[in-house]
């Protein structure tokens, strides 16, 4: 009798074992845990008939590492510390998420075609989707990521959330000038962030506006989503300047416009009910500054080639100021 029980004990626990998640992560997959300064990885597609078919190259910081498609996931290791991991096609960001500090860590993503944003899950759902999909073999060769620089500039993307609602309107003074960007009410959910040659200023959504006080000079203001748009800006001290960031109709192109002078009588109309939004510096952790310097850097590079035409610009000066 008894050991007819413990028999029974062992089949029960065989069955758990068989069950359990970590048999379907290590054994099904036969993928070894990570080592203590590794994140592993996994990015899985959701099932989604429209579209499926298409693939997306999976991106980890400036390398382009796998692939994956509909009803697959890819497996990848990084070493802790910044990740940022993104999903491209054809030079256009997907979608991205940052996965930070996690050393020693599996971590499970999923997409499915359509979603704004990359979604990390727990271990649970990760295992039920894990069962409906197949590995991707691996690519031939690791690749640039040629997408990096617009992953980073769209820090809300990665989920870096760093904006608060903005109080008193800036005044510009003897030294500087206020610059407004801003956003027309176009039904578009995305975010899209703002850079100066001097570092990250915000984040803008649907119908927003912040302002900047810059002193008095040239200064670049740069954003991107598929294609890179800059202004060259040179301002002068107790002027007001103002710029609006167009998403476009298909959201294939943005362009960031100067209100000249003519123009500003639209301007009370524009910003008679937008959302005044500032960036919550405090918010900015070490990693989201550390992928800053790396935009800096790259604006900066770019103002290099404004002078030899390398670079499409617009222009915001005198024509501009009132």
């Amino acid at each position: 009798m008894t050991i007819r029980i413990t028999a029974v004990a062992i089949l029960v626990y065989l069955i758990f074992l068989s069950l359990s998640p970590s048999a379907v992560t290590h054994a099904a997959d036969g993928v070894a845990p990570p080592a203590a300064d590794e994140t592993l990885i996994y990015v899985i597609r959701e099932k989604r008939f429209t579209g499926g078919a298409v693939g997306y190259w999976i991106g980890v910081n400036d390398q382009t590492v796998a692939r994956v498609r509909h009803k697959k996931h890819a497996i990848v290791r990084a070493k802790a510390g910044l990740i940022s991991v993104n999903l491209a096609m054809q030079g256009v960001v997907i979608a991205a998420i940052a996965v930070d500090d996690r050393p020693g860590e599996i971590v499970y993503l999923k997409y499915r075609l359509g979603d704004e944003n990359i979604v990390e899950v727990g271990e649970s759902e990760a295992m039920d989707l894990l069962k409906k999909s197949d590995l991707m073999d691996p690519i031939d060769e690791i690749k640039p990521n040629n997408e990096e620089i617009k992953v980073l500039m769209n820090l809300s993307r990665l989920g870096f959330d760093v904006m608060r609602p903005s109080g008193e309107r800036l005044e510009p003074d003897a030294n500087s000038a206020v610059i407004t960007l801003f956003r027309r009410r176009e039904k578009v959910p995305m975010e899209f962030g703002i850079w100066t040659d001097s570092g990250f200023v915000g984040t803008l959504a649907d119908n927003q506006a912040l302002e900047l006080r810059v002193p008095a000079g040239q200064h670049l203001f740069s954003a991107t989503l598929n294609n890179t748009t800059v202004i060259s800006a040179a301002v002068e001290a107790g002027k007001r300047y103002h710029a609006w960031l167009d998403v476009g109709k298909m959201m294939g192109r943005l362009r960031l416009t100067p209100v000249t002078l003519n123009e500003q009588k639209n301007l009370d109309k524009w910003l008679a009910d937008v959302d005044w939004v500032e960036m919550n510096s405090d918010l900015l952790t070490p990693r989201a500054t550390q992928r800053e310097e790396i935009i800096v850097q790259h604006l900066r590079s770019l103002t290099e080639k404004l002078a030899t035409g390398e670079v499409e610009f617009s222009t915001l000066g005198s024509d501009h100021a009132y």
